[in-house]
């Protein structure tokens, strides 16, 4: 057995005291005065056997309860087998992982589980001798956090560590540590701390999770006093395309991700930092509510949005940021041999849709190059330039509707668009087929049809060609069966595909009631289908449409005081952006020109949903998840000011400082019912 304080045991002669008092008996003597004499001699020869006993055992309880009073204060233990290895030596290197992730602004006792993980960080060092070197881990994974330091540094940098929207895994976490320790040329004698709140909702490949048998784990979990959160998972729009003065309504999916009813939240709607319309919102546990909120913007342009909710300790969710692109200018061009020209017309009322026709055999590449949709109409064979400038479409996602001349070559369209493309028969006899009225639930003639009748007028037309390929389906049929107009629908692209040609002969279409909206649709669905409202940071690579794009210029993004300049790509109006490995805020960014400082447009980010889920791993399941892996500890939910005494306790020496307590204060209550009950 050793002791921690062994200086207390120099008070061990105090046990001597109550002998001494008893030795030389130092009460003083008090006078009895008696009435009557005649049973003295027999009181005093019982009462002098009786006190002599009882001061004898008072005496020995008394001698009794110093003796343990001064074991338990010099902290008696009994040294553990594997202690000596984790404190081995005067030099090592540790390695600490604090979890900065936005959970960690839940609170326990009045306190952020972050700075409770900073205060248990900044014990950590004095465990273990002063020669020892520390490598601290956040989630941002820094350059500096690749290299161990000795303690002052250490705990300059546990002190400066803020909260990051990097997500990490303990796999990962592990991963960087021991490439750490590999450059160190450490084989044995590895520690890793994790001071974390072990959301679940990251660490889902715990039971994937090897542990490396040289290393020493130290899972430190942090619990809050309650789990509370609200979010807004996503928000869109009734209408995609927003024209100015229109009235709208934006839904806003809101969850309650925490234990525990709220009621009459206040959600609200900013528009420029405008606040343009509210709502209340209560949610059941664990319930997620769609609310709508109408708004109207009086002014084109982009518009920076955000939808906001009351929620307290954990705040980093409570607003959603989004833009608005309000009456875009569409670029449409239109590459047409038809003499008819149903085209050129149908885009002349809109001052947003901007038209440019011209024939196949004089493209004008500007206006391709900056499309948002390309129009075929009447081409018999697509050429080698007219060939470049579809694939080149394909490839930037821009829109394209095809509608073929009565004798197209069809080699060359299916090797363009790499369908398969069949002709139909059509004698002088053939008689126009009628289509028949598309689903109520189809997405692309959304707000197309005010209302629905039985035998409501749709075009006709005869079947020339049917075509077919991966991904492509019918948009408007023949009541045959055939298809009308088809479509091929890709993540950030459509490709429409007509039957017949924009020819009275072949069918009505062009002159027909519904070619105005069809068209139009197209033209908006190239602009929105494009335009995300919003981003999240785990999206690595993002490509953005974008007008007054010059190639060659380098953009950056800013938010107030905060610039980056991420890794980028410029073709033609598409700008790719590679999101750089550092921390950003969410909220709205102006995408501005190095050169100039001019705003080309704005992008918004919100923080990935996972870290909104606060459901964490308790102590008892990581100690049942790894209890029968001997090198990783698990600690209960520990204060900073006893970590050192708990690490002590559980892998250093087993105390006994508590049995010495126990048993002295059983002998100082034998004394004190002696002395009470004893007469």
């Amino acid at each position: 057995m050793n002791f921690v304080n062994p200086v207390f045991l120099y008070a061990l002669p105090l046990v001597a005291v109550p002998l001494i008092i008893h030795l030389f008996n130092f009460q003083r003597s008090s006078e009895v005065k008696f009435t009557n004499v005649a049973f003295l001699q027999t009181v005093k020869e019982m009462s002098n056997a009786q006190d002599r006993l009882k001061k004898i055992l008072v005496m020995i309880a008394r001698m009794a309860f110093i003796l343990l009073a001064i074991l338990t204060f010099a902290r008696p233990y009994i040294p553990k087998e594997d202690g000596s290895t984790l404190l081995k030596g005067d030099t090592g290197k540790i390695s600490i992982y604090i979890d900065n992730s936005f959970s960690m602004q839940s609170e326990r006792n009045g306190k952020t589980l972050l700075d409770a993980g900073k205060d248990i960080g900044r014990n950590i060092p004095g465990i273990f001798p002063v020669g020892y070197n520390y490598q601290i881990i956040d989630n941002r994974f820094t350059g500096s956090s690749r290299y161990f330091k000795n303690q002052d540094r250490t705990e300059e940098e546990i002190i400066g560590l803020t909260y990051s929207n990097f997500t990490r895994g303990l796999d990962e976490v592990n991963t960087f540590s021991q490439d750490a320790f590999v450059r160190e040329k450490m084989g044995d004698n590895k520690q890793i701390f994790m001071v974390s709140d072990f959301q679940k909702s990251t660490n889902l490949a715990f039971e994937q999770f090897e542990f490396d048998t040289s290393t020493t784990y130290h899972l430190i979990p942090l619990q809050a006093d309650k789990t509370e959160n609200l979010r807004i998972d996503s928000v869109w729009l009734e209408k995609p395309f927003l024209k100015e003065k229109e009235n709208n309504k934006l839904f806003v999916k809101v969850s309650n991700l925490g234990k525990g009813e709220v009621k009459d939240r206040d959600l609200k709607l900013y528009i420029e930092d405008v606040q343009s319309s509210n709502a209340t919102i209560s949610l059941e546990e664990e319930e997620t509510k769609t609310i709508e909120m109408a708004f109207a913007i009086g002014n084109s342009g982009a518009k920076r949005c955000r939808v906001s909710i009351d929620d307290y300790p954990v705040d980093f969710d409570n607003d959603h940021y989004f833009i608005l692109n309000v009456s875009p200018n569409i670029n449409i061009a239109i590459i047409s041999d038809n003499p008819r020209k149903y085209l050129s017309t149908v885009f002349k009322s809109e001052p947003f849709l901007n038209a440019t026709s011209f024939r196949s055999n004089s493209i004008n590449y500007s206006a391709t190059n900056g499309a948002d949709l390309l129009i075929l109409d009447y081409v018999e064979s697509i050429n080698e330039s007219l060939n470049e400038v579809i694939t080149n479409a394909i490839r930037n996602g821009t829109n394209i509707a095809v509608f073929p001349p009565p004798n197209m070559d069809i080699e060359s369209y299916s090797t363009t668009f790499g369908v398969l493309i069949s002709k139909n028969n059509i004698s002088a006899s053939s008689q126009y087929i009628g289509t028949i009225p598309p689903p109520k639930k189809d997405p692309f003639f959304a707000n197309v049809f005010e209302k629905r009748i039985k035998n409501m007028s749709m075009p006709e037309g005869i079947s020339n060609y049917q075509w077919n390929g991966r991904g492509v389906h019918t948009l408007l049929g023949y009541k045959n069966g055939q298809s009308f107009l088809t479509i091929q629908e890709n993540a950030l692209q459509n490709i429409y595909f007509s039957s017949v040609p924009l020819d009275p002969q072949y069918s009505n279409f062009g002159k027909h009631a519904l070619f105005v909206p069809v068209m139009y649709r197209m033209a908006i669905l190239s602009k929105t289908q494009s335009d995300q409202l919003s981003y999240n940071f785990e999206e690595k690579n993002i490509r953005i449409r974008l007008e007054g794009l010059q190639k060659g210029s380098m953009y950056k993004l800013q938010k107030e005081q905060l610039e980056i300049i991420p890794t980028q790509k410029v073709n033609a109006d598409i700008l790719t952006l590679k999101l750089p490995n550092e921390d950003m805020e969410a909220g709205c960014y102006a995408i501005k020109n190095t050169e100039n400082d001019a705003i080309v447009g704005y992008i918004a980010f919100n923080y990935d949903i996972l870290e909104s889920k606060l459901e964490s791993y308790s102590t008892d399941e990581l100690k049942e998840k790894f209890q029968n892996l001997k090198n990783v500890k698990v600690y209960n939910n520990s204060k900073a000011d006893t970590f050192k005494q708990v690490f002590m306790e559980d892998n250093v020496a087993q105390p006994l400082w508590r049995f010495f307590l126990l048993f002295a204060l059983l002998f100082l209550s034998i004394e004190m019912i002696i002395l009470r009950f004893w007469k």
